[in-house]
């Protein structure tokens, strides 16, 4: 009997390990992380790749690089649903990247927001802002 049990103990311990291990490998979902990552500051902040490089325009309308620290990221809010009376949100869903673009109605907002699959959980990467 102790060796049925011994058995069982051991194809229990196995099935649950490869369980624990799918889950650690299942991909997170994009709206989850998405409503979360626009809810939470702290979350946002802890999904931000930093040192965060992103592109703006400069005062001469030229696409620019830039760097910007932990210390002086502001958190995004890029679900208002306020902003929908003169802006437009699209997203390109690919397998491991997404792009939220902004796009302004007749204001000259013109924004693409970058998330990347990193180790199964998503991460702002960069955005390109050229609104002018």
């Amino acid at each position: 009997m102790k060796k049925y049990f011994f058995i069982f103990f051991v194809f229990a311990m196995s099935l649950s390990a490869v369980c624990a291990q799918t889950a650690k490998t299942a991909p997170e979902d994009f709206n989850a992380f998405f409503k979360k990552f626009n809810s939470d500051p702290k979350f946002q902040v802890s999904r931000v790749i930093f040192p965060l490089k992103y592109q703006m325009n400069n005062d001469d309308f030229d696409l620019s690089d830039y760097t910007m620290s932990k210390d002086r990221y502001k958190v995004l809010k890029l679900d208002n649903k306020a902003d929908e009376k003169y802006l437009k949100r699209t997203l390109s869903i690919k397998k491991h990247k997404v792009t939220l673009q902004q796009r302004g109605l007749d204001n000259g907002i013109y924004i693409d927001y970058i998330f990347e699959l990193k180790d199964n959980k998503w991460f702002l990467k960069t955005w390109v802002d050229q609104s002018t």
